[in-house]
This record gives C-alpha cells, structure tokens and sequence, in this order.
C-alpha cells in the first residue's frame, strides 16, 4: 500500500512538473513591421528595407513587406522591381547634414514610424597617409599594436552624436588577396580566417575621437576605403540597447522604431582611400 501511495505522490508531483513546463508565461508572438535603413548626408536616400517578424517556432517564409506603402516626409518612395521590400528615393536628391526625416511604413493594418536627424559634416584629419597612398601590412599581437596611420576629429562637434563607426571596406575580397595570417594571436582577436568579414567594422567614442588603424583592421591585400562615420542617436541607442539591455533593462532600443521594430539611422561620413600590400617576409 505504502509503495502504491508513493508512486501516486510521484506521478502527480511529474504532472505538476509537466503542467507547469506546458503553461509558461512566453508572450504571444505579435506580426510586426520591421525598417532598417541609413539616411547619409552627401547622398541620395537608397536601400530602406521593410520586412515582417518572424515567429521563431515556424518555419521560415519570405518576410519582405512587398507593396508596403513607405513615406519620407509625407513624400512616398518607390519599391525596387528586382527586390522586393526594398525602397529608394528621387536618386537626384542629395541628403543635407542637418536635415530631419520622418519615415512611416504601413501594411496589412500596420504602421510604424521613427525620426532621424543627419549628423553635421564630418571630416577628420590622416596623420601619417595621404589619399591613395601603399600601406605596408605588418601583423601585430594586440589591440593597440603600431598604428600604419591615424585618423583624428578632435574639433569635430555636433551635440547628438556619442559615436562614430570605422569601417574598412576591401574592393575585392577573395582567396586571391585574403592575408593568410594563422597565427594563435590572429585567431584568438580576429577569429578564425573563415570568419573574417568584409567589412571590418569598428567604434570610437566621443571621449577619444581618433581611430589608430593598425593590423586589426585589414584582412586582405588591394584597395580599401577607410570611412569614419559620425552616427546619429538612433544608432548609439540601438547599439547600447543590443549590448546592454541586460544591464539596462528599461532602456528600450526596440523603441527606435515606433510600433514596430529595426533601425532607422542617419549618419555623415569621411573617407580615405589606401592600397594595403603585405611586408615582405
């Protein structure tokens, strides 16, 4: 009998278990809106992306927002034909640093906003390079090994931007000029070659407002672009919001995007061009 009264005791107490693992409090997932799109001052407005959510529990579908109707200061823009979701402005308008724009995006009985102000003009200073010179590759092993040149903005000033974004861009990118560097140090900072990407992407404060360029950001020989981007404050929240909101949990980067998700972004930029060539062994 005492054996019986046991196994009754477990097997409620594994129903309860189940039960409990059965009703968790996971919220519904909500169709929603999705923009992603940067606004760069210089150029025309290009490449706005609007997508759906997708829930994680279903199999994927093509989640582009085709025919959603998409505005920029009440001005609608036109849907690419050979992609859809994806939208451009007039290519003969040029975005002013300081300009404000309000996107909207509607589908399906669903509206999304967010507002952008374009950064002020931004030019830094090369220090150690000009426009178009060669750069001898010589790999280091750390973050802050020799610099091949620097690039500074220290009386660069525009009171919404916390945040500037170093890209390097290679021309081409392929196992022809990829820089074979296996190295222990290499793989431990750069990740393993099969996982360098182009671009590399790096950031800069406004408490140090230079960026030192140095092995870290080339992963392969030829041309490259060298561009400094001051962000707007819908990128610095978002990226805090993406690396912090554990920490920060009421600062809501999903808010970026009124009613809906993604990042609606504006920057101004400056480049360098340079032609990385690897040191001889």
């Amino acid at each position: 009998m005492k054996n019986i009264l046991k196994v009754a005791v477990l097997t409620l107490a594994l129903g309860v278990v189940l039960l409990s693992c059965e009703n968790t409090n996971e919220p519904k997932f909500e169709r929603k809106l999705v923009i992603n799109g940067e606004i760069k001052a210089g150029q025309s407005i290009d490449s706005i992306f609007v997508s759906w959510t997708e829930d994680i529990t279903e199999k994927y579908d093509d989640s582009w927002a085709a025919g959603a109707t998409v505005t920029i200061n009440g001005i609608p823009l036109n849907e690419h034909s050979n992609f859809k979701g994806a939208f451009y402005f007039d290519p003969n308008y040029a975005v002013q640093p300081g300009d404000t724009f309000l996107i909207e995006a509607a589908a399906d009985g669903e509206r999304v906003t967010s507002r952008t102000i374009v950064p002020q003009s931004f030019q830094f200073n090369a220090i150690g390079v000009q426009e178009g010179d060669t750069v001898e590759f010589i790999p280091g092993d750390s973050w802050v090994s020799d610099a091949f040149f620097t690039l500074e903005w220290q009386n660069y000033h525009d009171s919404q931007v916390q945040i500037y974004r170093v890209t390097s861009l290679a021309d081409t990118a392929t196992a022809e000029n990829f820089i074979d560097d296996d190295r222990n140090i290499a793989d431990l900072l750069k990740g393993d070659p099969e996982d360098r990407e182009n671009p590399s992407i790096w950031w800069a404060s406004n408490t140090f407002r230079y960026a030192r360029i140095n092995w870290m950001y080339f992963n392969w020989t030829g041309w490259h672009s060298i561009i400094v981007s001051a962000m707007d404050q819908n990128y610095y929240k978002y990226r805090e919001g993406i690396l912090f909101n554990e920490q920060r949990p009421g600062e809501e980067y999903n808010q970026i995007v009124k009613g809906g998700y993604g990042l609606f972004c504006s920057s101004a930029s400056d480049t360098i061009r340079v032609f990385i060539v690897e040191a001889d062994q």
